[in-house]
C-alpha cells in the first residue's frame, strides 16, 4: 500500500513540475497539497470558494487524495464540506475504491460511517463493498455498520444481500450480530434469505440461510419452508404431518446441500415417515444420487424396509438416474435377494419398469435371483414375457431363469411365449433350456404339442434339442402326445426327426400302440414306409408289436403294407414268437398265413413252441401242434419244449406236450434227461407224472450220472423212493465211480436205507456189493456197521475176485477190516487163482491188521483146514510167528491133511520158523 501511495505522490509532483512554470499560484492544486501531506494548507484553500471536487491530471479529487494517503480527518472534513464521494478518477475508482486499493483503512472507515457510497460502482461495475470484502476481512468490521446496513444500492439491495451473494458467512453473521435488518426486500422482492435459498445447491449458501433463519429472516419461497421450520425450531428431526423429516423433504426436492447440512447437523438418516420410507428411499425414488451417496456415507441403512417391505433398491428410479443409482446402492451392499410384502424382488421391479439389460446384468452380478417368485408365483421372466420385453426375456433365459415356473393360475413364461408368437419363443427357449422340465416333466417340445403350437414353433424347438424322445413324468414323448391328439403335421415333423414310435410310457403304452389301437387316420400317418421297417432297441418291428398286442386288423394292415412277417428282433424272434404270447390261436393262424414260418428259431435255437411254454400259452401250444410244429425241437442247449415245461413245473403244459407226442426221454447237449431236470426242480408231482409216463431213470448223462444220482443229491426221501421204485439202481456208477449209494454217505442212516432199498443181494455191474463200494470209497464207518446190521453179505467176491475185507487189508484200512472181521468176514477167502487172501496179504506186509485177524478169526481156517499159523509158517518171519503165538493161536492145529504149522514150515524148508513152532508144540504137551 505504501508503494502505491508513493506512486501517487510521485505522479502528482511530476505533474506539478511540468505544469508549474506555466501555472499561476492558484493552480497549485489541493490534491497536490494533500498528496504531499500539507493537510492544513489544503484545508485553508477551502475557506475561499475553491472547487472542492476539482480533479488533477489523474482525475483524482481531493477526496481521492485523502483516501490515497489515508487521511481520515481530512476525508471527514471534505465530506462535511460536501465533497462528491461518487466521483470516479481516470482509473475508474471512487474515493472509497481508492482507499480500498491503498488499504487506507482509516479513510475507508470514515467513508463507511458517514454513509459514503459503499454501493457506488467503479468503472468496472464493482461496488466498493464488494471490492473491500475481496481485498481483506478487515473490511467486514469497517463496512458492516448500522449506517451501511440501512443503505441500499440502486436495486434496493442491502449489505446483507451482498454478503449472502458473496457467500460470506462470517459477514452475514457480523450483520446479524450488529442487528442489521435481515429481511429487507430488494426491488425484485427478494430478501437475503431468498437469495441464499435460491442458491441452495451450494453448501455455503445453505449454511448462510440457516444463520439468517435463526436470526429471524423471512423468505417468500415456500419450497424451503420445511428447512425454515426445522432451523427456526432448532430441530433437524422435526416431524411434519406425514411423518417426514426435513431430510426426507430435502431428498424429495433434490436439495442436495440442504440434505448435507441436515446430515452434518445430526439429522437421523434412519428416520421413517408414515409409509416407512427413510430419506434414502426418497433420494432413490427421486433419483438424487448425490443425496443417496451422502446418506449412505453417513450410515443410512441401504436395506431398510418401508411398510410394503421395499428396500431402496426395489424402488422405481427416474430413468436417467437408474444405472448410477444402482451402482451406488450395490456398492453399499444392497441386498438383491430381499422381497417386499408382495414377494417382489428388485428384478421384478426392474422388469416392470423396463430397465436396460445393463442394469439387469449389474443386479444379477450382485446375486439377484432370476428365479425368485412373488406371492402370486410370478417370476421376473414371466413379467418380461407379459410385457413383451424381448431383451429382458433373452437376458433371463440366457442366465438360467426357469421358463417353466408357473404362477398361481398355472401360467408359465413358456406357455405365454407360445401364445405370443415365434419371436418371443425364440428369445425364451435356447439350447441350454430346451430340455428343461415343468412340474409334470414336460419339456418345451411337450408343452408346445399340448397347446397345439404352430408348426414353425415346433420346428424351432426341435432344432434346439438332440433328444427328440425326451419323456415327461408320465413317460410320454412328444410323438405320443401328437398321436394322442391326432396332430398329423406335428407328428410327421417329429417322425422326420426320428421320433421313437416304440417309446413306452409309465403305463407301458407307446405312440405305435396308441396309433394301431385307434387305427384309421392316425395309423395311416404314423405307419410309413420308414416306420414299418424301423425297430426298437430290442429289434422289434411294428408287426412284432401289433401281433403281441393281439391287434389283428393292425397286423393284417401292416402285412398288406409290406411289413416283413419273417423279420427277427435282437433275440432272433419273428412275429410268430410274439403271436404265441397272446395265447390266441386266431392270431397265430393269421401271422402264419401271412408268411411267418413255424420252423423259425430264435438266437438260442428256441422254437415258437418253447416261447409258448414259457408264456403258459397252452392254446398257442395246441395251435402250433395243429399247424405241424416239431414238438421235439431242441434249442442250442438241447432243451425241448417239454424240458422247459418240466423245469418250470408246468404240469398241464407238460402233459399236453406228452399227449402231443413229445419224447419224454429226450436229453439235452449234456445228456441230461427231462426227468433229471424235474428231479433238480424237486417237484414230486412232475417227477411222478414223468415216471408214470415211462420216463427212464437209468439213462446216463455225459458224466455217467442218471436220475437216481440226482434224486439222492436232493436228499428228499419221497423223490428217492419214487425213482428207486421206478428202476433206479443204487449202485450205478458215474465216470467218477460215484453211485447213488456213495452220494448218500453224508446223509442220514434212514436215507441210506431208502437209497439201498430192500434187496440185500444188490451188486453193481462189476459185482461190487455195498460193502465193496464203501470200503473202496472209504465211506463212513457207521454205514459199514449199518450194512452189517442190515444183513448185507460181506464175503462176496466181485468180478475181480476181491472181497470187501481183501480191499480193506490191501489198503491197510484197519478200521474197515476190524468191523468186517468183527461181523464174521473170512480172511481166508481166496481173491485170485494164486491163493491170495486177506490173511496172506496181511502176513506179507506184516501189518497190524494181523492182530485183528488173530483176534477175530484165529480159530478159522480155509477150505483145506489151514489156520493163520499154517499161512504164517510159509512166509512170515520168526518174530511175526512169535507175535501170533503170543495172541494164543494153537500151534498144534492140523489141516485136513493132518499137518501142523510146524510140519508146514518144514515142508516149506523154513527152519527158523519150524524151530519157533516146534518149541510152541512142545510147550503145549
Amino acid at each position: 500500500m505504501i508503494k502505491k501511495t508513493i506512486t501517487y505522490a510521485l505522479a502528482f509532483i511530476f505533474c506539478v513540475f511540468i505544469f508549474g512554470c506555466a501555472s499561476t499560484p492558484k493552480e497549485r492544486s489541493v490534491v497536490a497539497l494533500i498528496l504531499s501531506g500539507k493537510e492544513n494548507e489544503a484545508k485553508s484553500l477551502f475557506q475561499s470558494k475553491y472547487d472542492i471536487n476539482e480533479t488533477d491530471a489523474s482525475g483524482n479529487t481531493p477526496l481521492h487524495a485523502a483516501a490515497i494517503v489515508d487521511d481520515a480527518d481530512l476525508a471527514l472534513f471534505l465530506l462535511i464540506k460536501g465533497a462528491d464521494d461518487t466521483k470516479v478518477n481516470f482509473d475508474g475508482d471512487t474515493p472509497l475504491h481508492a482507499a480500498i486499493k491503498n488499504d487506507s483503512f482509516g479513510a475507508a472507515r470514515i467513508f463507511a460511517e458517514n454513509g459514503s457510497g459503499v454501493f457506488v460502482r467503479n468503472a468496472y461495475g464493482k461496488t466498493a463493498f464488494e471490492e473491500g470484502f475481496e481485498k481483506s476481512e478487515a473490511y467486514e468490521r469497517i463496512f458492516i455498520t448500522q449506517k451501511t446496513g440501512s443503505a441500499r444500492d440502486t436495486d434496493g439491495n442491502t449489505i446483507v444481500h451482498y454478503c449472502v451473494r458473496m457467500q460470506n458467512e462470517g459477514a452475514v453473521r457480523e450483520c446479524i450480530k450488529k442487528s442489521i435488518a435481515v429481511s429487507v426486500q430488494n426491488k425484485a422482492g427478494k430478501t437475503p434469505l431468498d437469495i441464499a435459498l435460491g442458491n441452495s445447491a451450494d453448501e455455503k449458501s445453505v449454511a448462510i440461510a440457516a444463520d439468517l433463519i435463526m436470526a429471524g429472516a423471512e423468505t417468500n419461497d415456500s419450497q424451503f419452508s420445511y428447512f425454515q421450520t426445522a432451523v427456526s425450531e432448532r430441530n433437524f428431526n422435526y416431524r411434519f404431518g406425514d411423518g417426514q423429516t426435513p431430510l426426507h423433504i430435502a431428498s424429495i426436492k433434490n436439495h442436495k446441500s440442504i440434505a448435507r447440512y441436515l446430515i452434518a447437523n445430526g439429522a437421523h438418516t434412519s428416520a421413517q415417515d408414515i409409509t416407512g420410507a427413510t430419506p434414502l428411499h426418497e433420494a432413490v425414488r427421486y433419483g438424487d444420487t448425490d443425496i443417496a451417496k451422502a446418506l449412505l456415507e453417513s450410515g443410512a441403512d441401504v436395506n431398510a424396509e418401508d411398510n410394503l417391505g421395499k428396500t431402496p433398491v426395489m424402488l422405481v428410479i427416474p430413468e436417467d438416474k437408474r444405472e448410477a443409482m444402482y451402482r451406488i446402492l450395490l456398492a453399499y451392499k444392497a441386498d438383491t435377494a430381499k422381497k417386499d410384502a408382495y414377494g417382489d424382488t428388485v428384478l421384478h421391479s426392474a422388469t416392470m419398469t423396463s430397465l436396460t439389460p445393463a442394469v439387469l446384468e449389474m443386479l444379477t452380478a450382485s446375486e439377484a435371483d432370476v428365479n425368485a417368485r412373488n406371492k402370486d408365483g410370478v417370476s421376473p421372466l414371466l413379467i418380461a414375457v407379459q410385457k413383451r420385453n424381448l431383451s429382458h426375456v433373452k437376458f433371463y433365459a440366457e442366465r438360467g431363469a426357469d421358463i417353466n415356473s408357473a404362477d398361481r393360475s398355472g401360467t408359465t413364461p413358456l406357455s405365454l411365449a407360445l401364445k405370443d408368437g415365434q419371436a418371443m419363443l425364440e428369445m425364451l427357449v435356447n439350447r441350454a433350456n430346451a430340455l428343461s422340465h415343468d412340474s409334470n416333466g414336460n419339456t418345451p417340445l411337450h408343452t408346445a404339442v399340448i397347446v397345439n403350437a404352430s408348426i414353425e414353433q415346433i420346428r424351432y424347438l426341435v432344432s434346439l434339442t438332440d433328444d427328440i424322445n425326451a419323456r415327461n413324468k408320465d413317460g410320454n414323448n412328444a410323438l405320443y402326445l401328437a398321436v394322442e391328439r391326432n396332430n398329423k403335421k406335428i407328428g410327421e415333423l417329429l417322425l422326420a426327426k426320428n421320433a421313437d414310435i416304440f417309446s413306452t410310457n409309465n403305463a407301458n403304452d407307446s405312440p405305435l400302440h396308441l396309433a394301431l389301437k385307434k387305427g384309421g387316420d392316425i395309423q395311416g400317418w404314423l405307419v410309413t414306409s420308414r416306420t414299418i421297417t424301423s425297430t426298437d432297441g430290442s429289434g422289434n418291428t411294428a408287426l412284432h408289436y401289433a401281433v403281441e398286442w393281439d391287434l389283428k386288423k393292425a397286423a393284417l394292415s401292416l402285412i398288406e403294407k409290406g411289413a416283413n412277417p419273417e423279420a427277427k428282433n435282437a433275440n432272433g424272434e419273428t412275429p410268430l414268437f410274439s403271436a404265441v404270447k397272446t395265447n390266441d390261436p386266431a392270431m397265430i393262424a393269421l401271422i402264419v398265413k401271412g408268411g411267418s414260418s413255424i420252423k423259425a428259431r430264435d438266437n438260442l435255437g428256441s422254437s415258437p413252441l418253447h416261447a409258448a411254454v414259457r408264456r403258459d400259452a397252452d392254446a398257442s401250444v395246441r395251435e402250433l401242434v395243429r399247424l405241424g410244429i416239431d414238438v421235439n425241437a431242441q434249442n442250442v442247449a438241447g432243451k425241448s419244449a417239454l424240458s422247459e415245461a418240466v423245469l418250470a413245473e408246468k404240469i398241464p403244459t407238460a402233459k399236453l406236450l406228452i399227449d402231443s407226442g413229445a419224447d419224454i426221454n429226450a436229453s439235452d447237449n449234456t445228456g441230461r434227461t427231462i426227468l433229471m431236470d424235474a428231479i433238480r426242480s424237486r417237484n414230486t408231482g412232475v417227477i411222478a407224472m414223468l415216471l408214470s409216463n415211462k420216463a427212464n431213470p437209468q439213462i446216463q448223462e455225459i458224466n455217467g450220472r442218471n436220475a437216481y444220482h440226482e434224486a439222492v443229491l436232493t436228499g428228499d426221501a419221497r423223490i428217492i423212493a419214487l425213482v428207486r421204485d421206478a428202476g433206479g439202481k443204487a449202485l450205478s456208477r458215474d465216470k467218477n465211480a460215484n453211485t447213488p449209494f456213495s452220494l448218500a454217505f453224508d446223509k442220514s442212516d434212514d436215507l441210506v436205507k431208502i437209497v439201498l432199498g430192500n434187496d440185500r443181494t444188490i451188486t453193481d455191474s462189476d459185482g461190487n456189493t455195498p460193502f465193496h463200494i464203501i470200503v473202496q470209497a472209504k465211506g463212513p464207518l457207521r454205514i459199514l456197521s449199518l450194512l452189517a446190521s442190515l444183513g448185507y453179505p460181506f464175503d462176496t467176491r466181485n468180478a475181480e475176485g476181491m472181497t470187501p475185507l481183501g480191499y480193506a487189508v490191501e489198503n491197510n484200512d484197519e478200521n474197515y477190516a476190524r468191523i468186517l472181521l468183527q461181523n464174521g468176514a473170512n480172511p481166508f477167502s481166496s481173491i485170485d487163482k494164486k491163493g491170495r487172501n486177506a490173511a496172506t496179504i496181511a502176513l506179507a506186509n506184516e501189518e497190524r491188521i494181523l492182530a485183528d485177524i488173530a483176534k477175530y478169526a484165529g480159530t478159522k481156517s480155509d477150505i483145506q483146514g489151514n489156520t493163520l499159523l499154517h499161512y504164517a509158517a510159509r512166509t512170515a518171519s520168526a518174530d511175526t510167528i512169535r507175535k501170533l503165538l503170543a495172541y494164543g493161536l494153537d500151534a498144534n492145529a492140523k489141516n485136513i491133511s493132518g499137518e501142523t504149522p510146524y510140519m508146514t514150515a518144514l515142508r516149506w524148508k523154513r527152519n527158523d520158523a519150524a524151530d519157533v513152532l516146534k518149541a510152541a508144540e512142545n510147550a503145549k504137551r
